[in-house]
């Protein structure tokens, strides 16, 4: 009885050590950084071109009719890729202060994108399903590009400098 209390006393504090480790930098690279790959695609008229492409349909082709949510499918799932990206990198372990400055700035960097997404890009979204041509579409991805990219390009262009200082200082192999 009393080896199994030991062995269930080394097991229980093997595991608390094991979960009050860090995060690896690589792991933590991997969160914060890299996975802002997401919203790489942000760029309001390329996006938008490709959301319009996914609502073609083809009177010669049976197979290309369109059940009328394919554009806010494409964005309601980046949505939700955006969304557990940006869960994973607020449970990040920022135990210093280089750690901290990129946490915060992938946090800002992702909520800018989400918000972005939940509402121009959603509604841009609908009105390509309903095959709008009003002028709405374009002032909508007027603003994002006017108001809201420049603001994600100065934080990824931020995240993306102290990310080459933190893969060189840790030795993480990335092409910039």
């Amino acid at each position: 009885m009393v080896k199994k209390i030991q062995s269930l006393c080394f097991v229980s504090i093997l595991l608390l050590l094991v979960s009050c480790q860090s995060t690896s930098p690589e792991n933590f690279f991997d969160q914060a950084i890299l996975n802002t790959n997401l919203i790489s695609q942000f760029e309001p008229y390329s996006f938008g071109k490709m959301l319009e492409k996914h609502t073609v349909e083809y009177p010669d082709k049976p197979s290309s009719k369109k059940n009328g949510t394919e554009a806010q499918h494409i964005v309601e799932s980046k949505i939700l890729y955006i969304e557990n990206a940006l869960e994973k990198v607020k449970a990040l372990d920022a135990n210093d202060e280089e750690r901290k400055q990129i946490k915060q700035n992938s946090i800002e960097l992702f909520e800018a994108a989400l918000s972005v997404y939940k509402n121009e890009y959603l509604q841009y979204a609908k009105l390509c399903d309903e095959k709008s041509t009003s002028p709405e579409k374009e002032a909508i991805l007027k603003k994002v590009e006017e108001y809201d990219l420049p603001k994600i390009v100065k934080l990824m262009d931020s995240l993306y400098e102290k990310g080459k200082v933190f893969a060189a200082k840790h030795n993480i192999n990335v092409n910039w």
